[in-house]
């Protein structure tokens, strides 16, 4: 916070530094040095102000570029967040829990309508609701792709692993390809951040 604070205060600074350039002009660089420009050539003084032009214009650019970057990294820093709770939370924990539970009982059985289970249904539509939503928050850039499969990319694609096979049933009932495609593109970087990192980890939902 002292970083964010002190950060700001220096755009604050710079920013009132270009506001009085640019409410008083050469004002006070003339009293200063007026005795000196008045001995100078027209071209030298034409020279002088073009070189303090550049300068105030450099300036003026780095405080928009800090200003983006600031911006940046208040956005990043608040998708991560909402990433946090969409995932951290104990409701979101067990759904992931009695999501596994049903995948474990549909490869017992072979039997997919366990997914719609009335027990089970809402535990799925959760889960994979919110990885759908985690998945369009890291697409708009909202946070780091990397950083956020540094910390999920095992529960990414262990919860994509288990709940694969009703996605893709109701793409067909639905008629409807887009279905929670933000969690398949989601799903696929981890596979691609895991094929990487750790080939040999295990992703199977148990």
């Amino acid at each position: 916070m002292h970083t964010n604070l002190s950060f700001l205060s220096q755009i604050a600074q710079i920013s009132d530094f270009l506001d009085l350039i640019g409410k008083q002009g050469f004002s006070l660089e003339s009293l200063q040095y007026g005795s000196t420009i008045s001995q100078t050539s027209p071209s030298s003084i034409l020279d002088w102000i073009l070189t303090f032009a550049d300068i105030a214009g450099v300036a003026a650019i780095g405080l928009v570029v800090a200003v983006i970057y600031f911006q940046s990294r208040q956005r990043k820093f608040a998708g991560l967040i909402e990433i946090f709770k969409l995932l951290n939370g104990k409701e979101q924990r067990e759904a992931r829990a009695m999501l596994f539970e049903a995948y474990r009982k549909y490869k017992e059985t072979g039997n997919d309508s366990i997914f719609d289970d009335e027990f089970y249904k809402e535990y799925v539509n959760r889960t994979i609701s919110d990885f759908n939503e985690v998945g369009a928050l890291v697409k708009k850039g909202l946070v780091s792709t990397n950083l956020f499969l540094d910390v999920y990319w095992n529960i990414t694609l262990r919860s994509w692993n288990a709940s694969r096979i009703i996605i893709q049933k109701r793409r067909i009932s639905r008629n409807y390809d887009e279905y929670m495609i933000n969690f398949e593109v989601l799903a696929n970087d981890a596979e691609k951040y895991k094929n990487r990192r750790f080939p040999s980890a295990s992703v199977e939902p148990f």
